[in-house]
């Protein structure tokens, strides 16, 4: 951090808001389960900023797990390479627009009622961390000739002899493209990275790519939520849902039971909405189902969570596929019911969009 020039040590002002820090410990692996670093970062402890005063703007666009499939599916269709490179120490390269001030961290000599750190860059958990480490990595690839989408600013690309796509998530960089070791230069010329050339693992999903195929799958995390909830005897069933369920809202009797239960019901369809946004969409309609009783739910949604645990349990080794072919393409379909909702009598409509 001292070599990045991250803080400048400057005297003591009783003016100051000082922030303490925590040494946090972690790992990271290639592959999930498998690790293959072990780090030590030095944070901020941000939950002691106040709005307006420490920092003005946090807000950073959410990244969209389908501009990632849509370009996956796109790259397999037109063989094009889809690598991936991890920017070293993003958040410690990226300026900051308001000063901040930490007391010394521990293993840093000094006099602590003397003298403590003034930050010119971020460090991880500062409230306005990720926004300046995106806006930081976006100024140098609009300097690139790279264009952000309007619909996703996360996903950018850059038009010429040889197109460039790019999906970026805080560190890490998802690259489409024919030619990608000019881009790698460039990058590298800013900032220190980490060349995993074939993309193989980026948010929490696996990505296997073999012969213009492109696979995604999370057998691992679907595995350890089996195991969580001891689900891994249980029997099998094909459908997430049962056929013609209904859900409606728990009386304070039901409420009473479910709360015997002890269970978080929130974080639980928390847990399977993460798949049903990654690479089980047919998981979508009963996780908006149960999601419309998060407070009131009742022992019926439970088992309904449960329900959708017991297909996992059949299908936790599938995936989704693209690419197998050079044509490139959307299909739509769409269905709905006719007041299906027995408790408000409104219609239900659905819609699946394919695009390989």
């Amino acid at each position: 951090m001292e070599k990045l020039k991250v803080w400048d040590v400057v005297d003591l002002n009783s003016s100051y808001r000082l922030f303490g820090t925590t040494l946090v410990f972690t790992t990271k692996g290639k592959h999930l389960g498998e690790i293959t670093e072990h780090k030590a970062c030095l944070c901020a402890q941000g939950f002691t900023q106040t709005a307006g005063i420490d920092f003005e703007r946090t807000y950073s666009s959410t990244r969209r797990l389908n501009s990632l499939r849509t370009l996956i599916a796109y790259a397999a269709s037109k063989n094009l390479l889809f690598h991936q490179i991890d920017v070293k120490n993003g958040f410690l390269n990226a300026p900051l627009s308001k000063t901040v001030y930490l007391s010394l961290p521990q293993g840093v000599k000094g006099d602590k009622q003397k003298i403590c750190l003034c930050l010119s860059k971020a460090i991880y958990r500062l409230k306005q961390a990720p926004l300046a480490c995106y806006q930081r990595l976006k100024r140098l690839l609009m300097d690139l000739g790279f264009t952000a989408c309007v619909l996703d600013p996360y996903v950018l690309y850059q038009n010429g002899d040889h197109p460039l796509w790019l999906y970026v998530h805080v560190e890490n960089i998802a690259i489409f493209g024919k030619e990608v070791k000019v881009f790698k230069t460039q990058i590298a010329s800013e900032f220190q990275i980490k060349d995993i050339e074939a993309a193989d693992l980026m948010l929490g999903v696996k990505i296997s790519q073999d012969g213009g195929c492109v696979t995604l799958d999370q057998q691992h995390y679907t595995e350890s939520l089996i195991e969580l909830y001891g689900m891994g005897d249980c029997p099998l069933v094909s459908t997430p849902l049962v056929p013609n369920s209904h859900f409606e809202w728990a009386t304070l009797e039901e409420m009473a039971k479910f709360d015997s239960l002890q269970v978080s019901y929130q974080s639980d369809i928390g847990s399977i909405n993460y798949l049903s946004t990654a690479t089980f969409p047919e998981l979508s309609f009963v996780v908006s189902s149960l999601s419309q009783f998060l407070d009131r739910p009742s022992i019926k949604h439970w088992q309904g969570f449960l329900h959708v645990l017991r297909y996992l349990n059949g299908s936790q080794d599938l995936g989704l596929t693209y690419g197998g072919g050079n044509q490139c393409g959307i299909l739509a379909y769409s269905d709905a019911d006719w007041g299906n909702c027995q408790t408000t009598q409104q219609s239900i409509t659905g819609f699946l969009a394919c695009f390989n």
